[in-house]
């Protein structure tokens, strides 16, 4: 063999070599969030009725004969689009490290739905809509068994995730016991289970392993305890009362927070660095108001309180701290903590399932080195429901890699990446952002991009407004409470 030849075959087992080890470091995990599951559509008394009497594992097969519909734009994921998801996913990402659920199983107003078909109402029979309500998220996770079964799914509780209704979470109440007794599988090995038990029961809280990254942890939190809309008289259960609810007022937010504090600790010490999964993420809330002139609704996530002891967590374990997986919006997005002008942690909000608040369903794969922990790459896959011929296929939205660019999921890349899209609104990144916002069901118009750039590096309202103004905009209109954006959104107000 001429040295040529040695030099060649050299080059391409050396190659060879370096795909191989780099794709033995190379590993993947979904991130799934608001699910929403709405189990009545299209179904008369006398068919709930029927499907209300059955086990949660014949469920599927009496929904799918039902309604084979994928639902549309404005309503929550029924049975088909939920398992259309499922199915997507696993094909797309079929071996995952781990999913993440940052919450919101049940639909919303599942209480008001119930009772207009159940042969009694929740009060008359709380019994019957409690079993009702854990069958409908036995279905969701007997769902995510059948296509990922030895897959752990690391989930939290979202505002709807409760019996007595929105934002109503009850600490230590029934709805946390029965779903810590259904979830648990779930978490396989990731958990202590005693310590789980007792921390989920109280606060809907607890630590995971994250499979396959030994560096690192999982702080799991309830954030609907931050909430602004917490226990609100507009949520009120009132006659829908089926657990005896009552409002705690802060004491929960105040409890979480306290335990994030001593988990916190204990991962310094530990020498983890820590990933947090939550519902509700900190910042701004908001969107556009035409009927306002263009003025933008916003609202501060969460309650001051909290949210001034929060960033002074940030400030303290800013070392121990890596990442954040958050939902709820129901949009792509993202929230940047920032300190001192300087970004500290990012929220990665992940993209809806249920496409009820105008967007397209999305869901996330995201490539990362377990060595190292560095997240380098994500694809975000949607349904395009806006599409008038109603394709069933899930496609690829776009791929950080050549859309974005980061380098690494984190907050310095993240607050580089939206400062040029500040600079530059005419940009391929804003194009891009302008498009996948909503996973391609809307595009935001670039006159009004600075209301979500603002609301992604900004924290608290006073900022949010100075940073439009600085813009040329005009004053935001300040919500009486977060969920008040959250109901207008989609159309949600007249529902």
């Amino acid at each position: 063999m001429s040295s040529g030849s040695r030099r060649f075959v050299f080059l391409v087992v050396f190659s060879l070599v370096a795909c191989f080890t780099s794709a033995a470091r190379s590993a993947e995990f979904l991130v799934i969030s608001d699910i929403h599951f709405q189990p009545f559509a299209g179904l008369d008394q006398e068919q709930f009725k029927h499907l209300a009497d059955l086990p949660a594992d014949q469920w599927g097969e009496f929904l799918a004969d039902t309604n084979p519909s994928l639902g549309k734009i404005g309503s929550d994921s029924n049975y088909r689009l939920m398992t259309s998801a499922l199915d997507a996913a696993k094909s797309h990402t079929p071996s995952p490290l781990f999913i993440l659920y940052p919450g919101d199983f049940l639909a919303h107003q599942l209480q008001e739905r119930y009772e207009k078909l159940a042969p009694k109402s929740i009060s008359e029979d709380p019994a019957a809509y409690r079993a009702f309500t854990m069958k409908a998220i036995e279905v969701v996770a007997l769902e995510l068994r059948k296509r990922f079964p030895d897959v752990p799914v690391l989930a939290t509780l979202g505002n709807d995730d409760s019996f007595c209704g929105d934002y109503w979470i009850q600490p230590d109440g029934m709805f946390l016991h029965q779903f810590a007794d259904r979830w648990q599988p779930m978490l396989g090995d990731t958990i202590d289970a005693d310590t789980f038990r007792q921390s989920f029961a109280t606060l809907g809280a607890y630590r995971a392993d994250l499979p396959g990254i030994a560096s690192d942890r999982l702080l799991v939190l309830n954030s609907v305890y931050w909430s602004g809309s917490y226990c609100s008289s507009y949520f009120d259960p009132k006659d829908q009362n089926c657990c005896a609810c009552q409002n705690p007022g802060a004491n929960p937010g105040y409890a979480l927070m306290d335990w994030l504090t001593s988990e916190l600790e204990l991962a310094r010490k530990q020498q983890k660095r820590v990933w947090l999964l939550m519902h509700v993420p900190p910042g701004l809330d908001s969107y556009q108001e035409e009927k306002e002139g263009g003025r933008s609704l916003a609202a501060e996530m969460w309650k001051p309180e909290f949210m001034q002891r929060y960033l002074k967590l940030i400030e303290e374990f800013r070392d121990t701290l890596h990442v954040s997986f958050t939902g709820h919006t129901h949009m792509d997005d993202f929230r940047i903590d920032r300190l001192n002008d300087k970004p500290a942690l990012l929220h990665k909000i992940a993209p809806a399932i249920s496409p009820i608040f105008g967007n397209n369903p999305g869901f996330q794969s995201f490539e990362i080195d377990p060595e190292t922990g560095v997240i380098p790459n994500w694809k975000t896959y949607s349904l395009n429901l806006a599409d008038p011929q109603r394709p069933t296929t899930w496609q690829l939205e776009y791929e950080n890699r050549t859309t974005y660019q980061l380098e690494s999921l984190n907050a310095q890349s993240a607050e580089q990446l939206f400062r040029f899209m500040h600079a530059h609104p005419a940009s391929a990144f804003a194009t891009a952002f302008r498009k996948h916002y909503g996973m391609g069901a809307f595009v935001i118009q670039e006159k009004d991009l600075p209301i979500y750039l603002c609301t992604i590096l900004n924290a608290t309202y006073p900022q949010f407004a100075t940073c439009l103004q600085n813009h040329g905009l005009a004053k935001p209109k300040q919500a009486d409470e977060p969920a008040q954006v959250r109901r207008h959104a989609g159309g949600m107000a007249a529902k």
